[in-house]
């Protein structure tokens, strides 16, 4: 199976834009990790990922450009990357950077992977906000960042949010549906649903309705993919595994604009 990682139809048009939501179809991994795991911290072979990796870059066109990833820890911190030699940005579960050829990465497994663009400025980022993130307000974070630090309003903003788990799968305790709703309110309604007692959580659409209560319009915010746990043949899912599995990547980045790279 070749390496298709699914694109936004929307940022075709932005030339030496480089992203994709990649998935599980084909990597070397095997056992819990059949497919495309692209993790070196779920005990994979280290030799069977960094070739994982590889044969993504190969694939997408990052030829001469740096994947850098992060020590994700289901938190609120966004880092600024700047070294172009950096392969992993410290904890953080955000990273933004304005250089070219360094291409973010979010590694994912159910959680909400989001890629963003300021298109005119040349910067993105990459988010990492499963529920403990998002109750955190990284997603509401990432714009301050962009606002705070390269005077871009979210208004200038696109968004992507890409496979994760869906409502259909993510049962939740009342304790995390509970600190989500007192923590975001009516934006949180739209987003539970109860069904025999029991809570499911549709954790992008949240991340989505804040990006849009915060500034983000309606029109520039794309959700892409299916439900990583129901889709088991496309997708690693740490809730369908029930135990470890693999880890796959979303990616974005600019390429050198000719003549100054």
């Amino acid at each position: 199976m070749d390496i298709k990682p699914i694109k936004v139809p929307q940022w075709e048009k932005y030339t030496g834009l480089l992203h994709g939501f990649a998935g599980r179809g084909g990597g070397k991994s095997e056992g819990a990790y059949t497919g495309l795991n692209v993790s070196h911290r779920v005990g994979d072979d280290p030799k069977v990922v960094s070739q994982n990796v590889c044969d993504l870059k190969l694939a997408t066109g990052i030829h001469g450009g740096r994947i850098v990833t992060m020590r994700q820890v289901h938190g609120d911190q966004i880092v600024e990357v700047k070294d172009k030699n950096l392969k992993e940005a410290g904890e953080a579960d955000g990273m933004i950077t304005k250089e070219p050829d360094i291409f973010l990465a979010v590694l994912t497994a159910d959680c909400v992977p989001l890629l963003f663009i300021a298109p005119e400025q040349k910067l993105v980022a990459a988010v990492h906000a499963g529920w403990r993130g998002t109750l955190a307000g990284i997603a509401e974070k990432t714009l301050r960042f962009f606002e705070n630090q390269y005077d871009v309003p979210a208004a200038d903003l696109e968004v992507a949010l890409g496979p994760s788990i869906g409502p259909c799968c993510y049962e939740v305790q009342e304790d995390v549906a509970g600190s989500l709703m007192k923590r975001w309110g009516k934006l949180m309604t739209p987003s539970i649903v109860v069904k025999e007692g029991k809570s499911f959580i549709n954790l992008r659409r949240l991340n989505r309705d804040i990006l849009r209560a915060y500034g983000v319009p309606g029109n520039q915010l794309y959700q892409i993919g299916p439900c990583t746990s129901c889709a088991a043949d496309e997708y690693f899912s740490y809730r369908r595994a029930r135990s470890e599995t693999g880890r796959q990547m979303s990616f974005i980045g600019w390429l050198p604009v000719e003549g100054k790279g």
